[in-house]
């Protein structure tokens, strides 16, 4: 995921179908987005900031997301 977050009008989200759902848990402010076919995880709603997205940036088309620099989040360690 980006650490920075995105306005909606500058992404486009492109699903087939019906496939993009939604996931919330605790406050239900974070909305987590996924697709329900393959279950990629590639964009959510910041609790922080409702009104932007942080993008799983490996979902961004024509962007090779293994040359980009990176931090390793220990989720687990919280």
């Amino acid at each position: 995921m980006t650490e920075f977050t995105v306005h909606p009008h500058n992404i486009i989200i492109e699903a087939e179908g019906d496939c993009l759902k939604t996931y919330q848990f605790g406050t239900g402010i974070a909305k987590h987005h996924f697709c329900s076919r393959c279950g990629i995880y590639p964009f959510h709603q910041s609790a922080s900031k409702p009104d932007h997205y942080r993008i799983n940036v490996g979902c961004v088309d024509g962007l090779d997301s293994f040359s980009l620099p990176f931090k390793v989040f220990n989720g687990a360690a919280l």
